[in-house]
């Protein structure tokens, strides 16, 4: 796991980007109160990321896993098994498990696929940024719950927020891999969030890119998911996006908008799923029934999914 401090750097982040619209920056005294909301936002969200695995569902068994020491788990459906065994790969990997509060973020979509004998999976590789170290890892994480599990080839990933340069991270380099792809207000390119700078500095050690950021900005094509779509439409990759429009920390212009229109050329499928008025949070992220339907396609348990 990432130290402390560096999950409250990520997380300062965050918070400072979420608050930006606090109060004009010429108010020094409302600039103080924007820093201080920035930093117990700060502490909260890495509060949320687990140290430790643990969740309970209904239809579902967890089983906790190591992966060259990071924190990693398989959820078994208790009732009937899919035939296919078919699954869902979190991104980041504690959605799918209680957070640092004790909550089960992804509950909804999770509990739906254990019903429909989907296994859901994940693997902690922090704030990584897409890069190739965080992919290996992915890597050895999939081909040993395939092995293991026997679970099926092509993983449906889910990727929200940071999550969705984890997700296409490891897609862009294992397109045979994935059958398709659920973004959630998901970062794709990673010049938009979380900038280069700090495409450099966020990723636990061993994760990053061990590159200085001159080098990495002469390199950024090379490993931004969004420039590096075309294996995947090959593949015949599905995507789905959810976004709302008014997200400020995520634009859904640079990291949903522009990555369809990239795909479309490519001759690739996919879809956004545009939530008017909605910033880089709410409730429908969490219960969206395109995004659901698009998870579950061709689930006999799930007959109104079956054309997705």
């Amino acid at each position: 796991m990432a130290s402390i401090s560096k999950l409250v750097a990520v997380a300062l982040a965050y918070a400072t980007l979420l608050s930006t619209s606090l109060a004009p920056a010429d108010e020094p005294k409302a600039e103080a109160a924007k820093a201080e909301t920035a930093k117990s936002d700060a502490n909260r969200a890495a509060m949320m990321v687990p140290t430790k695995v643990e969740a309970t569902y209904r239809g579902g068994e967890l089983t906790e896993l190591r992966v060259r020491g990071r924190l990693a788990y398989v959820v078994k459906p208790t009732g009937k098994v899919d035939a296919q065994k078919r699954w869902l790969w979190e991104c980041p990997f504690w959605l799918g498990i209680n957070d640092g509060f004790g909550s089960l973020q992804h509950r909804n979509y999770v509990e739906q696929a254990l019903a429909a004998g989907f296994h859901i999976a994940g693997v902690e590789v922090g704030c990584s940024c897409a890069s190739p170290a965080a992919a290996d890892v992915c890597q050895e994480f999939y081909e040993r719950v395939v092995a293991d599990y026997g679970l099926h080839r092509r993983a449906r990933v889910m990727g929200q927020s940071h999550g969705g340069l984890i997700a296409y991270g490891w897609a862009i380099r294992h397109p045979e891999c994935v059958d398709r792809i659920a973004g959630i207000c998901p970062a794709t390119d990673f010049r938009s969030w979380p900038l280069l700078p700090n495409v450099v500095t966020f990723p636990a050690q061993g994760l990053g890119y061990d590159l200085s950021l001159a080098e990495l900005d002469r390199r950024a094509a090379e490993f931004n998911p969004i420039d590096n779509l075309a294996p995947l439409a090959k593949a015949g990759v599905k995507i789905l996006h959810i976004h709302g429009d008014e997200d400020k920390l995520v634009p859904m212009a640079a990291n949903s908008t522009e990555l369809a229109d990239r795909y479309h050329k490519l001759h690739g499928a996919a879809e956004i799923v545009v939530l008017k008025g909605l910033g880089h949070g709410g409730q429908e992220l969490y219960q969206s029934e395109p995004l659901l339907k698009f998870l579950l396609a061709d689930c006999r348990q799930f007959p109104q999914f079956a054309a997705a």
